[in-house]
């Protein structure tokens, strides 16, 4: 932990969201490995809609350079044992949202069918040793399949040093003034393979790093990777498509790329094998989810910027037949200028939740913070 305050008094915390009067016999918990889910827009929906639901934090919101997804995977079990334990509620849903959806779908993965111990650096963790409460539902909503998908399909494979992101490869550089759109298809092979080439050479470099760390005895190592908001789908609406507009989540995805703030944009050794690296991490929802046995539904938001419909339908697919894909037209990633879309998701949803015996049809209510 980098915070004093968190390592010496380690509290995690939680919004519980509810109407007046609310039944314990179904709770929703939302989390996200590093953003703070504690006044999430979907909040208030979910109390009108008769649902208690709290949003929690890792212990590493703003604190997401050291994130190690198998300790955020602990936390968020916390969560579900307090719903459960604390709270006294029958049943707990998770509900992943964006990157909580991975991080949710690694957490149930585990509690169901424990196999983690140690992080892909080597540390010891609790996951997989000490039983986890599992959840009763998992609900994937607007959700990706990993922190590491999406940065294998978003950095910029123009950079050729790592220390000095001004030095690029111009016929791989997505936003060059020559570039044409739509994509000529062996250009995205050869765009894709050097996305992969990249990913590998930090790879390579962090576990160099991690074996000098293990010699000499040295914590952990930080870094910058520049330039990490360069997927040609932000551009090319040919590609996987969508009701999304071009650009990315993040506004112009020119000025994203070489933002100070950005995708993985600061990182640890050990915190880049655990979380981005598509060759080391564990959390990985394609992986993850065939583990999965209690009902799920994968919710895809078709104007996401971020979340796009090949990896809803890669979700579904990985989870058990009977699970439902639920495709939302034109609602984007956050819901942003959408008044309606809190409505049609949270309907939705409880439609959902009812269907699979989870919860009983029953009155709405105003919510309570």
């Amino acid at each position: 932990m980098h915070s004093g305050l968190s390592r010496h008094y380690p509290i995690l915390h939680g919004n519980l969201v509810a109407p007046v009067g609310y039944s314990r016999d179904i709770g929703v918990v939302m989390a996200h490995p590093a953003s703070n889910f504690l006044s999430h827009f979907l909040l208030d929906g979910f109390a009108e809609a008769g649902i208690p639901i709290m949003g929690m934090n890792t212990r590493y919101s703003a604190n997401e350079a050291a994130l190690i997804m198998e300790r955020a995977a602990e936390d968020l079990g916390a969560g579900v044992r307090w719903m459960k334990e604390e709270l006294g509620f029958s049943k707990v849903v998770l509900l992943g949202f964006s990157g909580g959806g991975s991080l949710s779908a690694f957490y149930q993965s585990e509690a169901e069918c424990p196999s983690i111990t140690r992080t892909p650096a080597g540390d010891p963790v609790e996951l997989g040793r000490t039983p986890q409460v599992p959840a009763d539902g998992l609900m994937l909503v607007g959700a990706h399949a990993g922190r590491a998908h999406v940065l294998r399909h978003w950095i910029d494979p123009s950079v050729v040093d790592e220390l000095n992101p001004s030095l690029t490869d111009p016929g791989l550089d997505l936003y060059a003034p020559d570039r044409v759109f739509p994509m000529e298809r062996d250009r995205l092979a050869h765009y894709r393979a050097a996305q992969t080439a990249r990913i590998e050479r930090i790879d390579a470099w962090a576990l160099e790093q991690l074996e000098h760390m293990q010699r000499t005895g040295d914590a952990d190592r930080a870094f910058v990777v520049h330039r990490t908001v360069a997927d040609p789908r932000f551009l090319d609406l040919s590609l996987d498509p969508s009701d999304r507009v071009p650009g990315s989540m993040y506004g112009d995805p020119r000025n994203a790329n070489t933002a100070a703030g950005g995708l993985a944009r600061f990182c640890t050794v050990r915190s880049w094998l655990s979380t981005w690296s598509s060759n080391r991490t564990a959390a990985d929802a394609i992986r993850n989810l065939p583990n999965v046995q209690v009902p799920a539904v994968v919710m895809c938001l078709m104007g996401d910027q971020a979340a796009f419909p090949s990896e809803s339908r890669a979700m579904h697919a990985a989870l058990p037949p009977e699970s439902e894909l639920i495709e939302m037209p034109e609602l984007n990633h956050y819901l942003v200028d959408q008044p309606t879309g809190v409505d049609a998701v949270v309907t939705r949803l409880r439609r959902w939740l009812v269907e699979q015996h989870l919860m009983e049809p029953q009155e709405t209510g105003a919510p309570v913070w």
